[in-house]
């Protein structure tokens, strides 16, 4: 498949144009566009070649509704390793969730691998799934699982009830000039997410528009080697997310109007699957102002946590790198750092050490035994912001949001701005402090007396102290060069020696003005520097540096 590669500006200004296209697209199943309204045109031909099929959804005669709902799930159904799947012109209402299985396919032996779906264009093939079903669940418009090297290209969904496009458990996904809308904005009605990987690798997102997702529009998570490039998310709770996954290249995306931009997180989800190693890098990130209109998450940190006006979130997650972006015209911060304490700080409990009375179960030893036994950490480590171009104009600052509104009051009240730059340092200040180690300790001692030293045959293992021990070369949060005039500034100061607290509130002297985020220097540690993500699908390798070494930091040299 040939991979085109569009100059960023111009790829902007294109998807821009779509996007106004895409949100003026209506109308029922009529043929005519005398109205405006999307015309409906096959255009598909069976040049199969020897071992592989092109299966034409609709035809000239027949391009109703239920026609081409009802084939698609018959190609999807009886997919056959290898298929080219091609769906006609038009915005076509779907009843019902479409999915794929790659190990149910009938008449197939083995898992069916190598799909293709694709359409006429992202603005040109809408499939519309206002009234879907499942089961009497919220529907996803895809669901596709258990298969390798599936390709999804030149189409779009649009207000699936749940989830627009949904991979799960596999291994090599493209999904290339894809477009996923909800119309109405920012209404906690909307579906969840837009392109949606996970448990998955070798993810490859490029060139697509996400817009109204309730969650986020481009999230991928509990996966690893992933490229998201060229996208447009705009009017998401979160622009695009990265959680809990490995090995992630996000760059030359443009995130605007969201609530947050670009997330990386790691969520306590107890699988043992945990982030690190992920590069942010050449996006536009832009006035991301948005009202948080998610629902409440099973986590404390979920995207509802997500303060409105925030540029880029890391939130308890390692090895980050931040650089070359455009963060401009956020009302709250551009760029927030924190550990899983500020969403939740019983992630510092005590463990209970009375094993056989109050403590009968893992999760009776404190709250987040469990997921630190699963190897979670609620720490930040080795993130390094540099070289952005940060600013805000003026009049714009306004913060906001129910996570910090003690923040917001404190720094009011020591007359000061919140810093663009903003770190908690809660936990390092914990980890340096010994106490994140301690509980650690704590957690073994118990875990193994209740268990009788049987973790591994739960599935749990011994938490690494080391996660948890003071933070050394390449562990610390610091920033540099972010553009004239930009504040940086950690909440918490981060060495113990000048922790000075009052009623458990730092000393106003050093909330107004630290350099704990100072990069280099006389600080003696090394700044963290994460290596290009690389995917790998049919065979072609995708990345910074492989496929593309035309953008900027992108050069084969």
């Amino acid at each position: 498949m040939e991979n085109i590669r569009t100059p960023r500006l111009a790829m902007a200004a294109a998807v821009a144009v779509a996007s106004i296209t895409l949100a003026a697209c209506g109308g029922d199943s009529s043929s005519s566009s005398d109205s405006g309204e999307l015309k409906k045109v096959f255009s598909c031909e069976d040049s199969s070649a020897a071992g592989a099929r092109v299966v034409c959804i609709g035809s000239k005669k027949d391009l109703s509704d239920e026609t081409v709902a009802a084939e698609l799930i018959t190609a999807l159904n009886t997919a056959q390793t290898g298929d080219t799947i091609v769906l006609p012109q038009g915005r076509y209402e779907i009843s019902s969730e479409l999915t794929f299985d790659g190990n149910g396919s009938l008449g197939q032996v083995g898992m069916v691998t190598d799909l293709t779906i694709r359409g006429a264009g992202m603005d040109k093939t809408i499939l519309d799934f206002d009234a879907a079903t499942s089961g009497g669940d919220k529907a996803d418009g895809f669901f596709i699982s258990n298969t390798e090297d599936i390709l999804m290209e030149d189409l779009g969904v649009y207000e699936a009830p749940n989830n627009a496009i949904k991979l799960k458990k596999t291994d090599g996904i493209v999904l290339r000039r894809v477009a996923t809308v909800w119309e109405t904005d920012y209404q906690a009605s909307n579906g969840a997410y837009g392109l949606y990987p996970v448990e998955t690798s070798n993810v490859l997102i490029e060139d697509c528009y996400v817009k109204g997702s309730a969650d986020a529009g481009v999230y991928v998570g509990q996966s690893e080697n992933i490229v998201v490039r060229n996208n447009i998310a705009e009017k998401n709770v979160a622009g695009i997310e990265i959680e809990n996954s490995k090995n992630a290249d996000v760059y030359n995306n443009v995130a605007r109007g969201n609530t947050g931009g670009i997330l990386i997180f790691d969520l306590p989800i107890g699988n043992g699957i945990y982030g690190d190693g992920v590069r942010v890098f050449g996006n536009t990130v832009e006035a991301n102002n948005a009202p948080n209109f998610a629902n409440v998450s099973d986590f404390a940190g979920g995207v509802h946590i997500v303060p409105p006006g925030t540029g880029v979130i890391v939130l308890s997650t390692s090895n980050v790198e931040i650089f070359d972006n455009d963060i401009t015209d956020h009302q709250t911060t551009s760029v927030a750092i924190t550990s899983y304490m500020l969403p939740d700080d019983k992630v510092a409990q005590e463990p209970n050490q009375a094993v056989g009375t109050e403590v009968l179960s893992y999760g009776d030893i404190a709250t987040y035994a469990p997921e630190y036994l699963d190897g979670w950490s609620p720490l930040v480590r080795g993130i390094n912001v540099h070289d952005n171009r940060i600013s805000v104009a003026e009049g714009i600052y306004a913060p906001e949001g129910k996570l910090i509104t003690d923040l917001i009051t404190g720094y009011n009240a020591y007359g000061v701005q919140i810093p663009h730059i903003l770190y908690d340092g809660i936990g390092e200040l914990l980890a340096n402090a010994g106490s994140m180690g301690q509980i650690a300790d704590g957690i073994n001692q118990i875990a193994a007396a209740l268990d009788n030293n049987s973790l591994e045959s739960d599935g749990l293992q011994i938490p690494d102290t080391g996660v948890f021990a003071q933070y050394g070369n390449g562990d610390h949060v610091c920033a540099s060069n972010n553009g004239d005039g930009v504040t940086q500034a950690s909440v918490y100061p981060t060495n113990p020696a000048e922790a000075s607290f009052t009623d458990g509130v730092p000393d106003p002297a050093f909330v107004a003005s630290n350099d704990s985020m100072t990069c280099g220097g006389n600080t003696g540690f090394t700044p963290v520097t994460v290596a290009a993500a690389t995917v790998s699908v049919r065979g072609v390798s995708y990345g910074c540096g492989a496929d593309d070494t035309s953008s900027t930091h992108c050069s084969a040299d």
